[in-house]
């Protein structure tokens, strides 16, 4: 008796699972299309949307070329899909007159990639870093 009632119980739920989905799928069949650009007749492709957006890089400067794996496909491929290359400049050379500058520079950019690629992207960065260091062998950059 109890195996009987287990049984019907699931069939039940099973059934009424088959069913209303089909309804669904049938009712979302006879739903009318909307007019699109490629059915709309005198439609012109909006030239904004079409082609390859391209990738705006920002730069965080640096004075020397510590923790930043210069010359690492590896990790420069990493840092560029986040939106970002580090550039080591010297002291006192455009760019890098004084550190209030390079600071404040720093500061916008760090600012434009944490709002492209989440408030945890230094960590996800710091990780990619020793991925590619300890991967490729390259642990001077």
């Amino acid at each position: 008796m109890r195996r009987f009632f287990l049984v019907t119980i699931c069939l039940g739920i099973f059934g009424g699972m088959f069913f209303c989905g089909h309804d669904a799928f049938a009712q979302q069949q006879d739903k009318p299309s909307f007019p699109t650009p490629n059915t709309m007749t005198g439609a012109k492709p909006d030239p904004k949307k079409q082609g390859v957006k391209e990738k705006r890089i920002r730069y965080i400067i640096t004075n020397d070329t510590r923790n930043t794996l210069s010359g690492n496909r590896c990790f420069e491929e990493a840092t560029m899909q986040m939106g970002f290359q580090y550039l080591a400049i010297p002291k006192g050379q455009p760019l890098n007159k004084n550190g209030f500058s390079r600071w404040w520079h720093n500061l916008g950019v760090k600012f434009m990639i944490m709002l492209k690629n989440g408030p945890w992207w230094k960590s996800r960065v710091n990780k990619k870093y020793k991925d590619c260091m300890y991967g490729t062998g390259d642990y001077v950059g």
